[in-house]
């Protein structure tokens, strides 16, 4: 048999839901922020996975799955934002041809432009035409023996 507690008010009762309602749709928010983050960290160990497949069979050195998806996340981070910016193309051109003040430039090697068009493919395809069009107004070198 059941027996009800009259002890209890209703503002009692009535408080006792509201903190139920509460604590159920904090852990409601929880579970549904994590299970995002954990799919977007399987999609971004999915990409790195790609790209260091690619790498291989380029024959180049390749980082770990944890640095690329740090780096480039389920995005492609920096690289993927507007690779056909003007900064964007400033810094990449400057980092790479070992520009800077009181040096001289120099054409980049065409493996490491290979590996920045790889990351677009793999992380942004849809920037990939323009990208490639950037490519091809540039100069390169080829670097033979390392």
């Amino acid at each position: 048999m059941t027996t009800v507690d009259r002890g209890s008010s209703h503002r009692q009762r009535k408080t006792v839901y509201v903190v139920v309602g509460i604590v159920l749709g904090v852990l409601l928010l929880a579970g549904y922020l994590l299970f995002r983050s954990a799919r977007s960290n399987v999609e971004a160990e999915e990409k790195a996975n790609v790209l260091i497949t690619r790498l291989v069979q380029e024959g180049a050195r390749t980082p770990s799955q944890e640095q690329l998806v740090r780096l480039f996340g389920t995005e492609g981070g920096s690289i993927c934002a507007d690779p056909d910016a003007a900064f964007t193309r400033a810094t990449s051109e400057g980092g790479i041809s070992g520009g800077g003040p009181g040096t001289r430039p120099v054409l980049p090697e065409s493996a490491l432009i290979r590996g920045q068009l790889l990351v677009v493919e793999v992380y942004c395809p849809e920037k990939l035409a323009g990208f490639k069009n950037f490519l091809n107004q540039q100069g390169f070198a080829e670097v033979t023996g390392g």
